[in-house]
C-alpha cells in the first residue's frame, strides 16, 4: 500500500493518475477531497482527510503503508504568516517521516526541487550541488534547509529517496507550483507581462509525466539515501516563448524587463537553472521529453 501525500497539488495529482492508471493500491492524504482530480471509488484508493502538519491525522493515513510518496509543500510566493514554509515543508517532512518510521514504512520517495540546489549554468552538473544562498524567497530557502538536514542527519535516520524535479510543467491544475501554465496561459491571453533581461536565462523543463513515472519507478528502484536530480531540456527562455508561438499559431511580442527593476520573489528569473538527469536516467529508466513534445502534449490537453 502505498501512501501518496499532495494529491490535490500540481505534480502530486499526476502521481495519483498513475497509480490509479496501473492499477496500484494507493492512499492519500489531502486537506480537501473535493479538490482532487479523479474519482477515488474509480481507483484503489482510500482517502484520509487531514493537514500535514496534524501528526495525528498523518500517523492515521500511515497506518498499514508500506511505501510513502511525499509530494506536499508549500509552494507559494507569498501566505500571510512566512512561518508556514517552515511549518510545511521542514517540520512537516521531519514529522511525516518519524510517522513512517513507527509505522514500518520501507521507503519514503520525497520530493525535493532543483531550487534546493541552487543555480547552474552547467547542463552537466549533478547531484553533487549545494544551495550557496542567499534565498530569493521562503520557498526557495525551507527547500534548501530541508534537504540540507536530510544530508546531515536524515539519512541516516530513515529510508528515504529525495527526488529533484527540474520547471516542472505540462497538463494538470493551475497551481501556484504550475509555473510554466501559467505563464503559458497569459501568453495566450496576451497579458504576459515580460521577460528578465534577454530571456537566454536556460532552464530545466521538465515535463510532468516523466516526473511523475520516475516516482513510481523510485519505488521500486530508488537507492534509500540517495538523490536523483530529474532535470528535463536545458533551453533558454526565449526557446519557450518562440515553440509555444509556433506550436499554438499565436504569434506575440514578449518584452523584455530590466533585472534591477523586479522584486525579489521572482530572482529565478534572472539565473541559469540547468542540470544533468543521467543518474536518475541510468538507475530508475528516467526519460527526458522534448520541450517541442511537451508544450505540444500541454497545448492539446487545453482543448481535450
Amino acid at each position: 500500500m502505498v501512501l501518496l501525500t499532495g494529491a490535490t497539488g500540481y505534480l502530486g495529482s499526476q502521481v495519483a493518475r498513475q497509480l490509479a492508471e496501473r492499477r496500484i493500491p494507493f492512499r492519500v492524504l489531502v486537506r480537501d477531497a473535493s479538490r482532487l482530480g479523479f474519482d477515488p471509488g474509480a481507483a484503489d484508493c482510500s482517502v484520509f482527510v487531514g493537514d500535514l502538519t496534524d501528526s495525528g491525522a498523518v500517523e492515521k493515513a500511515m497506518r498499514g503503508a508500506k511505501q510513502v510518496v511525499h509530494t506536499a509543500a508549500l509552494v507559494k510566493m507569498w501566505v500571510r504568516d512566512r512561518r508556514d514554509f517552515e511549518r510545511v515543508n521542514v517540520i512537516g517532512l521531519k514529522g511525516l517521516l518519524r510517522a513512517a518510521a513507527d509505522a514500518g514504512v520501507e521507503r519514503v520517495v520525497y520530493t525535493s526541487s532543483f531550487i534546493a540546489l541552487g543555480p547552474s549554468s552547467d547542463p552537466r552538473a549533478g547531484e553533487e550541488l549545494r544551495h550557496p544562498g542567499p534565498f530569493a524567497n521562503e520557498y526557495e530557502a525551507t527547500k534548501t534547509r530541508a534537504l540540507a538536514w536530510l544530508r546531515e542527519e536524515g539519512y541516516r535516520q530513515f529510508p528515504v529517496v529525495t527526488l529533484l524535479p527540474g520547471v516542472v510543467y505540462g497538463p494538470g491544475p493551475k497551481t501556484e507550483g504550475n509555473l510554466v501554465g501559467g505563464m503559458i496561459e497569459q501568453y495566450l491571453a496576451g497579458k504576459f507581462p515580460g521577460l528578465l533581461g534577454s530571456g537566454g536565462q536556460r532552464w530545466s523543463f521538465s515535463f510532468n509525466e516523466d516526473v511523475a513515472a520516475a516516482h513510481l519507478a523510485a519505488l521500486e528502484k530508488g537507492r534509500p539515501g540517495q538523490e536523483y536530480l530529474l532535470a528535463g531540456d536545458n533551453r533558454p527562455l526565449n526557446d519557450l516563448f518562440r515553440v509555444l508561438a509556433e506550436l499554438s499559431g499565436i504569434q506575440r511580442p514578449v518584452r523584455h524587463l530590466p533585472p534591477q527593476l523586479t522584486p525579489g520573489v521572482i530572482q529565478i528569473f534572472k539565473h541559469d537553472w540547468v542540470y544533468s538527469s543521467a543518474k536518475a536516467a541510468r538507475e530508475l529508466g528516467y526519460r527526458v521529453t522534448p520541450l517541442e513534445e511537451g508544450l505540444r502534449k500541454t497545448l492539446e490537453a487545453r482543448h481535450a
